[in-house]
């Protein structure tokens, strides 16, 4: 069986959507960045039916695909599609140091985020400071809602757990041989 529809998972700042860009470059598979649809101008963040929604839809309409994203209180509905999914476990000061040398470089032009929503700006605001907090509390807020998710994923559903950069380009390796 061939891994080709593929969930994303982990910390933001673990490395999923450049890990995403990789196998999409190699395996030219159609993807799915739940940021994008997340932070689009004018989606209401509460509305977690319709984030489910357009997941569904999506891996419905794909035979082959990438979702880029945790949100955890979605991920039930595309465990029920995948057959691998990549989790990053990478340590938190490593995704802290990530989140904000990110936000600085977009901030000065320095780089370009295909995988946020169209008009997304960060602003070193309050909420800037809350995603911060997100990131450090992520262990102890989201990862038991993950685990207890993937515990009830399909039995063909392969579970790849990456660490360090070595687990990241032995995956590689393997799903672009």
């Amino acid at each position: 069986m061939s891994d080709d529809r593929i969930l994303m998972i982990g910390c933001p700042g673990s490395g999923k959507s450049t890990l995403t860009r990789e196998l999409v470059r190699h395996l030219e598979l159609p993807v799915l960045h739940l940021d994008r649809v997340f932070h689009a101008e004018g989606f209401d963040q509460t509305d977690r039916q319709a984030l489910a929604d357009i997941q569904k839809n999506f891996m419905e309409s794909h035979q082959r695909f990438i979702v880029d994203g945790n949100y955890a209180s979605t991920l039930e509905v595309r465990l029920r599609y995948a057959n691998l999914v990549i989790w990053f476990q990478i340590p938190k000061r490593v995704t802290m140091y990530r989140v904000i040398r990110r936000s600085v470089r977009v901030k000065l032009g320095l780089e370009v985020r295909s995988d946020i929503a169209e008009g997304f700006v960060d602003k070193f605001d309050r909420e800037f400071f809350e995603f911060l907090k997100y990131v450090w509390d992520f262990e102890k807020a989201q990862v038991p809602m993950m685990e207890e998710a993937l515990t009830n994923r399909n039995s063909d559903c392969r579970l790849v757990v990456i660490k360090n950069k070595h687990d990241k380009k032995t995956l590689l390796k393997e799903l672009v041989r």
